[in-house]
């Protein structure tokens, strides 16, 4: 739980189009600057979460100490010892309670999961908030929530190990109804024996739900030592070499399954790799390497590979919108729709095909990459201090959104005006 290559098709050109491809023959210009259809972003700032109308470009409000929950309906603020839960739409404050805890470990549309910050213990307190009355449990071990199910009926944890020194940690189940802590389901949803839950020994880079089918993906590298259930369950002692994969969790079914990703990916910085998800497809992105991955969300095996590293060169020096200041590929994001894939690294924005993972295009950003959303017929690409609104097709400027310490693009989303 963490090659196809061929010549770059299109050049940046046009100091006025920032952002505007062009091939080798043809300089096409880009569109005006249109009015963008009604819609909300999320962002995380230095202020904290900001909450920006696409239509005005303004700032609508920020919250400090939020965390949203999944499906972006609810946000959780954490502040002068009150937990306050806001729509998230319009932000009417929903909730008010007291609360002596610390940290929001975990929250859905309907709960939140209070408790201190990660260390040794071998007892954890948590605080349950949200339906229903207010709930302390007291779990043995070193517990972390992560998820809830779409039901409110299960917590899904991770048990650190050792508590008192952890280095490794399994994915559990906490039955909210009847108080039990036991082990998730395989894939085929048999029970795990005993002692044969998979422990990973690396770090979660990134988690991203699919709200249709209520499964969350969550990117894990650094796994040399890992081995899972599966593995384990068939007798193998020897670790299958695997440095990164993709912890697949149905959170209303209760079952879990590793997608084991190929070399060269988790070896690179964990910074470096990017998820994301559309639909039947899952992607992987490494920007240490230029490596690209896609696999079946049915099947979940590995269908394709690709290869970006040439896409992923910065521009020339003398280009007017190369940021001097950007060193190596940094912290990556992804984004997919409209059966492309966008990545980002450093301030170089790639477009691939969604099915084949062809290189189709590279953009430079004017400043460092801060995240990446697709909405129908556009792409919000963060970049220094400002959410670009872009073209998909052409990576053309249509405009764009300044938030002041702007430090990552979190989610976009159309509303009805």
């Amino acid at each position: 739980m963490a090659p196809y290559t061929r010549r770059q098709a299109l050049l940046l050109c046009g100091a006025a189009a920032v952002l505007s491809a062009c091939a080798a023959d043809e300089r096409p210009q880009p569109p005006p600057a249109t009015a963008p259809l009604p819609g909300r972003l999320f962002a995380d700032t230095a202020a904290g979460l900001a909450v920006a109308d696409l239509a005005g470009g303004t700032v609508r409000a920020t919250y400090p100490g939020t965390v949203a929950e999944p499906r972006w309906a609810r946000l959780y603020q954490l502040h002068d010892g009150h937990l306050r839960t806001y729509q998230a739409g319009n932000g009417t404050l929903l909730d008010d309670l007291p609360t002596s805890a610390l940290q929001v470990k975990a929250v859905s549309a309907d709960l939140a999961a209070l408790g201190p910050p990660p260390g040794p213990r071998t007892r954890t307190t948590i605080t349950v908030a949200g339906a229903g009355p207010q709930r302390t449990l007291h779990l043995d071990g070193n517990i972390e929530p992560e998820a809830f199910s779409t039901d409110g009926s299960a917590m899904y944890v991770l048990d650190r190990l050792p508590p008192q020194a952890p280095d490794r940690y399994r994915v559990r189940v906490y039955d909210l109804d009847n108080g039990t802590m036991g082990a998730l389901l395989t894939r085929d949803k048999r029970q795990i024996p005993p002692g044969r839950e998979e422990e990973m020994h690396g770090q979660g880079r990134q988690a991203v739900l699919d709200p249709g089918q209520n499964i969350l993906y969550t990117l894990y590298t650094h796994q040399d030592a890992h081995l899972h259930t599966r593995d384990l369950a068939a007798g193998k002692d020897l670790s299958p070499g695997a440095h990164a994969f993709v912890h697949v969790l149905h959170l209303d079914q209760r079952w879990a399954y590793c997608l084991d990703l190929p070399a060269p990916f988790g070896l690179g910085p964990p910074e470096a790799h990017a998820l994301a998800v559309d639909g039947t497809r899952l992607y992987v992105f490494d920007a240490s390497t230029g490596r690209v991955v896609s696999a079946s969300t049915q099947d979940l095996t590995i269908t394709r590979s690709g290869l970006l590293a040439k896409l992923l060169s910065p521009a020339p020096a003398s280009s007017p919108v190369r940021d001097p200041d950007a060193g190596g590929p940094g912290e990556a994001f992804a984004a997919a729709g409209g059966g492309r894939l966008f990545m980002a690294a450093g301030n170089r924005l790639l477009a691939a095909d969604g099915a084949t993972l062809a290189p189709q295009a590279a953009w430079d950003l004017p400043g460092q990459t801060r995240g990446l959303a697709y909405l129908e017929g556009e792409l919000l690409a963060g970049a220094g201090e400002q959410v670009l609104r872009l073209e998909p097709g052409t990576g053309a400027r249509l405009g764009a959104i300044t938030l002041p310490g702007l430090r990552a693009l979190r989610h976009a989303e159309r509303t009805a005006g």
